[in-house]
C-alpha cells in the first residue's frame, strides 16, 4: 500500500471508484470475499517451476493460497451482474483447481502426507512404529531385568543418542563389551551404550526410516512438479488479488470516513460541500464541515482569517480530497461534490528551516516556491500556507502578490492562506481570484469558512483572549495607529454584521423550506382525499366480492366434509349450513345503526353479524374477537361487528346445532353412507390376505381423512367375515366397528370407525 502511486488517468480513477462502490454493496449484502486467506505463494511456486522440491509445509501453504484465490474468483463470478468491475478483475484468476485439490488432498489435517491417500506411506509408518515398539520393549526388559544390575546401569532408563536407542552405563563397565558406545556424559561418569540386543533392530529402524523418506521425497517431487506448472497463472491471479485487496482497503477507508463518491471531471476543478479533514475524522475529532471551491473561472483562492482559526486545516482538506481522488478513493464530503484529477499536487506548508543547509524559515520557504515556479503548469494544484511570511510585512506582501499573479498566468489551481491585507484586497478585486475567510464570531474563531468574505487576523483580540496584559494590548493599538486601528475595528464590525446576515439568511431559508413543505403537504393531502374516494368505491365492490368468496368457501368446506365422511346426518347438517349462509349476501334494506353503547357480550349470547348478515351463537371470546357458530360453520368476527339478539335464529338453529353435535360411536357408524371410495372389496381373499389388504386400505383412508369405511367380505362360508371381525378388535387403526345395517348393505359389510 505504501508503494502505491496516484492512478494514471481519470478513466482508471472512475473504474477504481466503481469497484469500491461494488465492494461496499457486496459487504452490505453480507457477501464474504475470502481475500484474507490469500497469501503470496509466488516465490515458492516459481522455485517448484525451476525443479526445486518444496517441503510439505510449503506445498500445503501454496495450495491453500491458490484454493483461496479460486474461491475469490468463484464468489465474484457468481456476482458478475452486480459487481462487473470486480468480476472482470477476478477473471484473471485461472488456476487449475484439479491440481490444487490434488495437492491439498495429499496432506492430512496435521500437515503430513496422507497415509490414506498414499497407502505405501501408511505401511512404512506402521512398520517403523512396530520397530520402535520392539526396540523399546527390549530396552525395558534390559532395564527392569537382572542381567544388568545397579553395578552396570547408571540409572534404570533408556534414551536416544545419534538417533540410536542407548542405555546409560557406568563408565567402568564400558570394557565389558555390552554394545556400541555412542557418547559420554559431561562428567564422564556415564557412557551411552547401544546394547547388542537392539543393534539389529536399530539398523532395521534406520533402513525403514530411509525408505519412508525416499517415498515421501518422491511424492513431494511429483507434487512440486504439478504445482510448478501454475507459476505463470499464479502470478496473474496474485496481482488480481492484490488489486481486489486494495479495493477492499478503499472500501474500509470509505466507511471509516463516512465518505461519498465525488464527481470526477476534466476541468481541474474542486467544488466540495461540507468537506471534512480526513485525518481529523479518523482521529475521532468533531470536525466543522466547510464548502470550498476553486475552478477555471477563479483559479486562485485566497484564504484569510484569524490565527489558529482553521485556514491551514481548510487548505489541507482541499489538498487531501484531491489526493484521495488521485488514489481512487471516496472523499469525506457531501454527495454531489466534485473533485477532478490533478496531474500533480505541490505544497508549501510548515517550517522547512535547516541548520545544515544554512536556511532560515523564510529562505527555506523561498527555495520551495522556486521549485514550484520551475515546474508549475496546467493540471496541477498548488497549496501555499502563509505565502511569503517570515520577513518584512511590506516586502513579503509585495512578493506574495507578485508570485500569485505570476502563478495564475501559468494555468494551475492555487490555494493560498495569508494575513497580508494587500493580498486579501487583490483577492477581492482580481477577476481570477476569489476570497474566503474563516469566520470569527463572539470573540473566537468558529472554524467555518465563508466563501466570498475577507477576514481580519484579529491578532489583538486573540492576544487578549490568551491573557496578555491589558496595557500591552492598549499600547499595541496605539502603535498600530488610529487610522489602521479604526480600519481593523470597521472590518471586525463588518464581520459581525456578516455573521448576523448569515444567520438571518439561514432563518429565511428555513422559513421558506417550511412554507414549501406546508404547500406540498396540502397538495398531497388533497390528492389523498381524491384517491381515498376512489378507494372507497373500489372497497365497496371488493367487500361484496369477498362476501361471495366467503360463502363459496364455506359451501366448499361443507361439500368436502360430506366427501370425507358421508352420512345421513351430515347431509342434513350441510342443508342447515347452506340455509344459514343464505344471509351472507347483502339485502337492499338499509342496516339499522348500531347502538351507542352495546351491552357486553358473553359466551352463549345470540348475535347477528353486520357484515355477513348472518346470525349465530358465541362459542368463544378472545380479546376483541369472538368465535360465532353460524349453522354448521364457526367463524371469527370482531366484537364491533356483532349485534346482540334475543333467542336463537328462527328455525335454522336446531338443524345447524344438529350438524355440529358430535354423535356417539354407534350412531356415527349407523349414519355412515357407503360409496365406492370408502369401500374395500375383499371377496375371494383368505383371512391373512384380507388383513393385509384391510391394513393398507385403513392407512390410505387415514391419510385421506376418512372417519368411517366399509369392508365388503360377503357371506360365503363365514370364515373371512369372522376372521376379519376378530382381527378388528385388536387392530390399531380401528376405534369401533359394527355389522352394516340393512340400509347400508346388510351383514355382507362391516362398518369400521377409524382412530
Amino acid at each position: 500500500m505504501r508503494a502505491l502511486g496516484p492512478l494514471p488517468t481519470r478513466q482508471v480513477i472512475l473504474e477504481a471508484l466503481d469497484a469500491t462502490d461494488e465492494m461496499l454493496a457486496l459487504e452490505e449484502e453480507g457477501v464474504n470475499l475470502p481475500i484474507g486467506a490469500v497469501t503470496d505463494a509466488r516465490g515458492a511456486v516459481r522455485r517448484a517451476e525451476k525443479g526445486q522440491v518444496l517441503e510439505g509445509s510449503e506445498l500445503l501453504s501454496a495450495a491453500r493460497a491458490m484454493a483461496a484465490l479460486i474461491e475469490v474468483g468463484a464468489v465474484l463470478d457468481r456476482r458478475a451482474e452486480e459487481a462487473p468491475v470486480l468480476a472482470r478483475w477476478a477473471a484473471e484468476i485461472e488456476l487449475d483447481g484439479i491440481i490444487v485439490d490434488d495437492v491439498v488432498g495429499s496432506f492430512d489435517p496435521s500437515g503430513r502426507l496422507s497415509g490414506s491417500r498414499y497407502p505405501e506411506l501408511d505401511e512404512l509408518r506402521k512398520g517403523i512404529a512396530n520397530l520402535h515398539g520392539e526396540v523399546r520393549a527390549t530396552l525395558d526388559r534390559l532395564v527392569k531385568g537382572q542381567d544388568l544390575g545397579d553395578e552396570l546401569l547408571q540409572d534404570r532408563y533408556w534414551t536416544v543418542r545419534d538417533d540410536r536407542y542407548v542405555l546409560p552405563i557406568k563408565s567402568h563397565a564400558k570394557r565389558w563389551d555390552l554394545g556400541i558406545v555412542h557418547g559420554t556424559s559431561g562428567t564422564g561418569r556415564t557412557v551411552f551404550v547401544e546394547p547388542h540386543a537392539v543393534v539389529q533392530l536399530n539398523n532395521q529402524l534406520r533402513l525403514a526410516e530411509g525408505r519412508l523418506l525416499a517415498a515421501e521425497h518422491a511424492i513431494l517431487t511429483q507434487l512440486s512438479t504439478e504445482i510448478g506448472t501454475q507459476a505463470d497463472a499464479l502470478e496473474l491471479a496474485t496481482e488480481a488479488a492484490i488489486t481486489l485487496d486494495v479495493t477492499a482497503a478503499r472500501a474500509g477507508l470509505c466507511r471509516s470516513l463516512k465518505a461519498t463518491r465525488p464527481r470526477v471531471g476534466e476541468g481541474d476543478r474542486i467544488d466540495v460541500t461540507k468537506a471534512r479533514h480526513p485525518v481529523l475524522v479518523l482521529r475521532g475529532v468533531e470536525v466543522v464541515a466547510n464548502d470550498l471551491s476553486v475552478d477555471a473561472t477563479h483559479p486562485v483562492l485566497i484564504l484569510s482569517g484569524p490565527n489558529a482559526g482553521g485556514k491551514t486545516v481548510a487548505l489541507k482538506t482541499l489538498g487531501l480530497c484531491a489526493e484521495l481522488v488521485r488514489h481512487g478513493c471516496h472523499v469525506p464530503a457531501a454527495e454531489d461534490s466534485r473533485v477532478d484529477r490533478f496531474d500533480r499536487i505541490l505544497a508549501s506548508i510548515g517550517d522547512n528551516q535547516t541548520v545544515e543547509g544554512d536556511l532560515s524559515s523564510f529562505s527555506a520557504h523561498l527555495v520551495t516556491l522556486k521549485g514550484m515556479v520551475d515546474q508549475v503548469g496546467p493540471g496541477q494544484l498548488l497549496l501555499l500556507d502563509e505565502v511569503a511570511s517570515g520577513t518584512d510585512p511590506a516586502q513579503g506582501a509585495a512578493l506574495a502578490q507578485a508570485l500569485c499573479e505570476h502563478l495564475a498566468t501559468l494555468g494551475p489551481r492555487l490555494v493560498v492562506t495569508t494575513h497580508f491585507a494587500a493580498l486579501k484586497a487583490m483577492g477581492a478585486a482580481h477577476p481570477k481570484f476569489q476570497v474566503a475567510a474563516v469566520q470569527y464570531a463572539q470573540g473566537k474563531p468558529t472554524y467555518r469558512v465563508l466563501m466570498g468574505a475577507t477576514g481580519e487576523s484579529h491578532a489583538l483580540d486573540i492576544a487578549g483572549r490568551v491573557g496578555l496584559p491589558a496595557e500591552v494590548i492598549t499600547r499595541a493599538e496605539a502603535v498600530l495607529g488610529e487610522e489602521q486601528a479604526e480600519m481593523s475595528r470597521l472590518l471586525s464590525a463588518l464581520e459581525a454584521e456578516r455573521t448576523k446576515a448569515e444567520a438571518a439568511r439561514a432563518e429565511v431559508d428555513r422559513l421558506a423550506r417550511e412554507a414549501a413543505a406546508r404547500a406540498a403537504s396540502l397538495a398531497e393531502r388533497e390528492a389523498k382525499v381524491k384517491a381515498r374516494a376512489k378507494e372507497l368505491e373500489a372497497e365497496a365492490a371488493a367487500a361484496f366480492t369477498e362476501r361471495l368468496k366467503a360463502a363459496e368457501k364455506a359451501i366448499g368446506q361443507v361439500v368436502a366434509e360430506l366427501q370425507r365422511s358421508p352420512s345421513h346426518k351430515g347431509a342434513e347438517a350441510a342443508r342447515a349450513t347452506v340455509a344459514a349462509l343464505s344471509g351472507v349476501l347483502p339485502t337492499p334494506e338499509a342496516e339499522a345503526p348500531p347502538p351507542a353503547e352495546p351491552a357486553p357480550l358473553k359466551v352463549g349470547d345470540h348475535v347477528r353479524l353486520r357484515s355477513a348478515r348472518g346470525s349465530g351463537e358465541i362459542v368463544g371470546l378472545s380479546g376483541s374477537t369472538a368465535q360465532v357458530r353460524v349453522g354448521g360453520l364457526t367463524v371469527k368476527a370482531k366484537l364491533s361487528d356483532l349485534v346482540l339478539t334475543h333467542g336463537p335464529p328462527p328455525e335454522r338453529r336446531p338443524a345447524a346445532a344438529a350438524a355440529i353435535t358430535r354423535a356417539s360411536r354407534s350412531s356415527a357408524l349407523s349414519d355412515a353412507v357407503r360409496v365406492g371410495a370408502n369401500t374395500l372389496d375383499m371377496r375371494g381373499m383368505r383371512v391373512d390376505e384380507g388383513q393385509d389388504a384391510a391394513e393398507a386400505f385403513f392407512d390410505k383412508a387415514v391419510r385421506g381423512g376418512w372417519d368411517t369405511v366399509f369392508l365388503l367380505h360377503g357371506h360365503g362360508t363365514g370364515a373371512l367375515k369372522e376372521g376379519l371381525r376378530g382381527w378388528l378388535r385388536s387392530c390399531g387403526y380401528v376405534s369401533d366397528w359394527v355389522p352394516a345395517g340393512e340400509d347400508q348393505g346388510g351383514d355382507a359389510f362391516t362398518v369400521v370407525q377409524l382412530s
